[in-house]
């Protein structure tokens, strides 16, 4: 099922001569139980169109079309409402609050959709056992492994259960090791419905996805 649709889609600094292009007519669909990397170099437009998919940055130019809605024509209300209830974000030096024990992190977007006490623990409890972070519940990000952390941030944005799952160079931060461990939590929630989009510098991520978007100066290629 088609679940992303981007047609001629733009995002322009500056005015007339002074004018630069972060990204340039854009034309990607992203069907429903995708498993996506987009690569290229640094610069290239990677995190703008991840911004843009993720309703974080708008486009100058062009039509982004998100279950069927024309998203260019919904005000920042309803765009807040999607971001929260459509996305989860990861990123890669996991950003966390470490004032907040795990459980709290954790709990940070189901405040946001006024999910009820009771629930917001099943949620939490539920994506805890999943992740295999029941132990940590009250421990401090400070107290975390790189690797726990990327896990407590992959379980905040599982929480609120989102049919897209964002990361932004989610293994950047880690070894090879403790990265696969991480890749290997985003292709099981893959097997289990979400779709997934990866951005990433690494071709050793890249080709455990199923499918690869490569962009060079704001363009695909290939």
């Amino acid at each position: 099922m088609e679940l992303i649709k981007l047609n001629n889609v733009s995002k322009a600094y500056g005015e007339k001569d002074n004018k630069f292009y972060a990204l340039k007519d854009i034309n990607v669909t992203i069907n429903s139980g995708e498993l996506i990397a987009i690569i290229g170099p640094s610069g290239s437009g990677k995190s703008t169109l991840l911004n843009i998919i993720g309703t974080l940055d708008t486009y100058t130019n062009g039509e982004y079309i998100l279950k069927k809605e024309n998203i260019g024509g919904l005000n920042d209300r309803k765009l807040a409402k999607y971001r929260n209830s459509t996305f989860g974000f990861v990123v890669q030096h996991f950003a966390l609050i470490n004032e907040y024990s795990v459980y709290k992190n954790i709990e940070v977007p189901l405040k946001y959709a006024n999910i009820s006490k009771k629930t917001r623990k099943e949620r939490i409890n539920y994506v805890l056992r999943t992740l295999e972070l029941e132990d940590k519940s009250s421990k401090f990000p400070t107290q975390l492994s790189g690797g726990q952390c990327q896990r407590v941030a992959i379980a905040r944005a599982l929480v609120n259960n989102p049919d897209i799952i964002l990361a932004d160079e989610p293994t950047g931060a880690l070894d090879s090791k403790t990265g696969s461990v991480v890749m290997d939590t985003f292709r099981n929630m893959n097997k289990e419905g979400k779709t997934v989009i990866i951005i990433t510098h690494d071709e050793r991520i890249a080709k455990q996805c199923n499918r690869v978007i490569k962009i060079i100066d704001g363009q695909l290629v290939g």
